[in-house]
C-alpha cells in the first residue's frame, strides 16, 4: 500500500503547524547572543519598538509580565530535563535553561529578546534596530561527570561473560571521533497559539502531542483539559520534535498576554540552535582478541560534552554493552560540561556515533588478524544479552549477515586494500552491523462508526513521515473487510486519546495493536459474529446513529524476561576518483531483522531514509563551533551539507520478515532507527578496503581521499 497521504502533501492540502494563522495573527521572532558563557549588561529596544507594526519586544527585563518564570514542575517536563538526573552534579540541581529568566547567557545563539510584529518582515527589521551589550564570563571548566544508568544502560559497566576466548594475540587500541550533527527535517518547528477564553488551542510541530499539552500547561499553570495541541502533520523531526523546548510554551504565553493569535515560527538557525543536536563524541575502543579472533575484552570509554544545564549526552557505549560476546566487556562514560546548546536525541541516540567507533574498531580486527570481516562477527555471535543476562525475544541476524552478503556479492570482496580498480577509480566492500532497542508502551485507538460516512479512526499518535496514517488505515480496513475508502485517519490531537511520542522506534509496535483491540471491540459491539451484513447496515439494524469504541495496546507480559532489539547488516560498496579526492557510495546492501514488516514499502523508505543518513555523516555532515565564542557557525543550510539526491545509489533493503510473537500478536517492531548505526562505519571501512588508509573520524577527512 502507498501513502495514505501522499496526495495531501504533495498538493499542498497538508496543514503544518505554521500553516494555521487565525485572524489577527501575531509573528514573534528571536534574537540570539552571539557568544557565551556571557552576561548581558545592557539591551536596548526602544527602536525597535518605535518601528510601525512592532506590537511589543521581551527580554529578560520584562518576560515576567508574561507570566514567564521557571519552576521545577516546568523544568522536569522539558526538553532540557531529559538526564539531569542521570547526571546528578550540582548543576543539575539548578534551575534548567529557559530564555528570558535571567540576564545570564549560557551558549551562543540563546535566545535574549523576543520580537512580536505584525508581519515576518517587520519582526526582522525591528530584531536589527536592537541594541545589546555583553559581557565575557570565565569559561569555568569542571571535573567530567560519571553519569548513571540512562537508556535502560548502565553507563559504568564492567562484567565477564562465558564467551570461549582463549590468549590475547591481537590488540586493537584506538579513538574514533564524530562531530556535531544537526537534525535538519524538512519543516522547521512552529507553534500557533489561539486563545478562546480560558482556553488555548496550539497548533505545534511535535512528536508527542500529550508531552507538549503538559509541559504547556503546566507552563501555564493551568489544568490540562485547558489545553489542547494538534499536530496533524508533522514535517519530520528525527528527534528534534522528541522533546518540549521552551518556545512551545511561549507563543502560549505570548498569546495571552497580548490577546491575539501568536506563532512562533523558528528559522533554519534557530533549529539548530533551540531544538537540540548530535554532540561531537570522542571514543576510546580497545579489543582484545585470540588467534581465531575470539574476544577476549571490548572496551568503550566515551567523552562527550553537555549543556551548562541540561542533562542530554550521547550513550555510545549502549551497543557495545549487548551486540557481541567477549570474555570482558566494560563501558564507560565521561559527561563534560560547556557553554552549548543543550544536546537532544538524534535518530538512533547512542547507538549511532558509538557503532560508528565499535564497528570500525572490529573491522581494524579482522585486518590484523586477517579474518573475513563478516566471519569476526560471527565468531563473537551474542546468543543471548549479556549485558542483561536475558535471552533475546527473537534475533536473525545471522541470516541478515547470510542474505545481505549474498545479495551484495561480498564472496567478491578482495581483502587486499587497494587492490580493486573500475574506470580508473579505486572500489571498496565494508560492511558493519546494526542493531536498535524494540520498545512498545501502552496507548489506545478510537473508532467511531457513523451512518453514511467514512469509519474515523482516532489517537493522538504523531506521523512525522514514518507511514503512521497509512498503516493505521491499513489496519483498521484489513481487520474490518473494508477499503480504504471506507477509513478517515485523524492524527496528533490531545482530544483523540493518548498514544505515545513518535520516537525510539516505538509506535508501530505500540499502536497497531491498540487498533486491532479497537476493531475487536467493534465487531463485539455490533454483535456481527456469524453475520455477512456490512458495518454500516449492522448499525442500521441496531437504530443507532453512530457507535464509538476504543482499543488499548498493554505493556509487553515479558517486558523484564527478554531483551528486545532488531538487527541488521549493512554491505557497502565505495569509488574513490584519488584525482580529485571524490569519494562516493555506488551501492547499499542493508538485510534487516525488524519482526514482522507490516507494509514492505514504508519500512523500505524508512530503511533507505536512515541509509541516507548514514552517508551523510560519512562523508558530509559536521557542525563546527568557534573555538573562543562558542558560536555555531555552521547554522544553514549553506554551510552545513546534506546528502542530496545526486549523492544517494541504489540501496536494497531486504527484509527477514520473521514475526516476534513475545512483541504481540502482529509481530512487528519498530524500525525507524534500525537503518542508521553501523552505516558510516560500513563507509568508512568500504575505503580503508579501497585505500589502505583507515579513517577514524567523520566525515572521512578529505585529505585521506587524494593521492599521497
Amino acid at each position: 500500500m502507498k501513502r495514505y497521504d501522499a496526495v495531501e502533501k504533495v498538493t499542498g492540502r497538508a496543514q503544518y503547524a505554521a500553516d494555521h494563522q487565525p485572524d489577527n495573527c501575531l509573528v514573534a521572532m528571536a534574537l540570539r547572543a552571539d557568544q557565551a558563557p556571557a552576561r548581558i549588561v545592557k539591551i536596548e529596544s526602544v527602536s525597535a519598538r518605535a518601528l510601525p507594526g512592532v506590537v511589543d519586544v521581551f527580554c529578560h527585563e520584562n518576560a515576567h509580565k508574561l507570566d514567564w518564570f521557571s519552576r521545577p514542575e516546568v523544568d522536569a517536563l522539558s526538553a532540557e530535563s531529559l538526564g539531569r538526573t542521570v547526571l546528578a552534579d550540582a548543576a543539575s540541581k539548578l534551575p534548567a535553561y529557559r530564555p528570558f529568566i535571567t540576564d545570564e547567557i549560557q551558549f551562543a545563539g540563546q535566545w535574549i529578546a523576543i520580537v512580536v510584529a505584525d508581519t515576518i518582515e517587520t519582526a526582522r527589521e525591528a530584531l536589527l534596530r536592537i541594541k545589546v551589550e555583553l559581557e565575557d564570563l570565565p569559561n569555568i571548566t569542571e571535573q567530567p561527570i560519571l553519569p548513571g544508568p540512562f537508556f535502560g544502560g548502565e553507563m559504568q559497566h564492567s562484567f565477564e561473560t562465558t564467551h570461549p576466548a582463549g590468549n590475547t594475540v591481537a590488540i586493537v587500541d584506538q579513538v574514533y571521533q564524530t562531530p556535531i550533527q544537526l537534525h535538519q527535517p524538512m519543516e522547521p518547528s512552529a507553534t500557533v497559539a489561539h486563545w478562546d477564553e480560558d482556553n488555548v488551542t496550539l497548533w505545534d510541530s511535535t512528536q508527542g502531542a500529550y508531552a507538549t499539552r503538559d509541559y504547556i500547561a503546566a507552563s501555564l499553570e493551568l489544568p490540562q483539559d485547558k489545553v489542547r495541541v494538534i499536530s496533524a502533520y508533522v514535517g519530520g523531526g528525527f528527534g528534534s520534535k522528541n522533546q518540549i523546548w521552551p518556545h512551545q510554551a511561549l507563543a502560549a504565553h505570548l498569546a495571552r498576554y497580548l490577546k491575539h493569535p501568536v506563532r512562533v515560527q523558528l528559522t533554519r538557525q534557530d533549529m539548530t540552535l533551540v531544538s537540540g543536536h548530535r554532540s561531537e563524541t570522542r571514543q576510546h575502543i580497545r579489543l582484545e582478541a585470540d588467534a581465531d579472533g575470539r574476544l577476549s575484552l571490548l572496551h568503550h570509554n566515551t567523552e562527550v560534552p553537555t549543556s551548562l544545564r541540561g542533562g542530554f549526552f550521547e550513550p555510545c557505549g549502549l551497543s557495545s554493552l549487548m551486540l557481541y560476546a567477549a570474555k570482558k566487556i566494560t563501558v564507560s562514560h565521561h559527561v563534560q560540561r560547556s557553554p552549548i546548546p543543550t544536546p537532544t536525541p538524534f535518530r538512533a541516540p547512542g547507538e549511532t556515533p558509538g557503532s560508528f567507533a565499535l564497528e570500525t574498531a572490529l573491522d581494524e580486527l579482522a585486518h590484523i588478524q586477517k579474518i573475513d570481516p563478516l566471519e569476526l562477527r560471527l565468531r563473537n555471535f551474542a546468543d543471548h544479552d549479556y549485558s542483561h543476562q536475558r535471552p533475546w525475544s527473537s534475533n536473525y541476524l545471522r541470516d541478515c549477515y547470510n542474505q545481505g552478503s549474498d545479495a551484495f556479492g561480498w564472496s567478491s570482496r578482495n581483502a587486499v586494500p587497494g587492490q580493486t580498480f573500475r574506470n580508473g577509480r579505486k572500489i571498496g566492500m565494508g560492511m558493519a552491523t546494526t542493531a536498535y532497542p524494540a520498545p512498545l508502551l501502552p496507548a489506545t485507538v478510537r473508532l467511531r462508526l457513523r451512518r453514511d460516512k467514512p469509519l474515523r479512526i482516532e489517537t493522538s499518535a504523531t506521523d512525522i513521515g514514518t507511514g503512521m496514517r497509512t498503516i493505521l488505515a491499513q489496519k483498521v480496513a484489513s481487520e474490518l473487510g473494508l477499503t480504504l475508502n471506507d477509513v478517515e485517519v485523524c492524527l496528533g490531537d490531545t482530544q483523540f486519546p493518548y498514544a505515545p511520542t513518535a520516537g525510539r522506534s516505538k509506535s508501530t509496535s505500540s499502536v497497531m495493536p491498540a487498533a486491532a483491540d479497537a476493531c475487536r471491540n467493534l465487531l463485539e459491539k455490533l454483535g456481527r459474529e456469524g453475520k455477512n451484513t456490512s458495518l454500516q447496515d449492522r448499525l442500521k439494524e441496531l437504530g443507532t446513529l453512530e457507535i464509538e469504541v476504543e482499543g488499548s495496546s498493554g505493556p509487553r507480559k515479558e517486558d523484564g524476561h527478554l531483551s528486545f532489539y532488531s538487527f541488521g547488516a549493512h554491505f557497502v560498496e565505495v569509488e574513490l576518483d584519488e584525482q580529485i579526492g571524490r569519494l562516493r557510495v555506488t551501492r547499499v546492501v542493508s538485510a534487516l531483522d525488524c519482526g514482522r514488516v507490516l507494509n514492505p514499502l514504508l519500512a523500505a523508505s524508512q530503511i533507505r531514509g536512515g541509509i541516507i543518513f548514514g552517508i551523510g555523516m560519512a562523508l558530509m555532515e559536521e557542525g563546527i563551533r568557534h573555538p573562543t565564542t562558542h558560536k555555531l557557525l555552521t547554522d544553514n543550510l549553506a554551510d552545513y551539507a546534506v546528502p542530496v539526491h545526486a549523492d544517494v545509489p541504489e540501496i536494497d533493503v531486504r527484509f527477514i520478515n520473521k514475526p516476534d510473537f513475545a512483541m504481540g500478536d502482529d509481530g512487528a517492531r519498530g524500525l525507524g532507527e534500525i537503518g542508521l548505526p553501523g552505516l558510516s562505519a560500513a563507509i568508512g571501512n568500504a575505503f580503508f578496503n579501497a585505500t589502505g588508509r583507515r579513517a577514524r573520524s567523520v566525515p572521512i577527512p578529505f585529505s585521506l581521499m587524494t593521492k599521497d
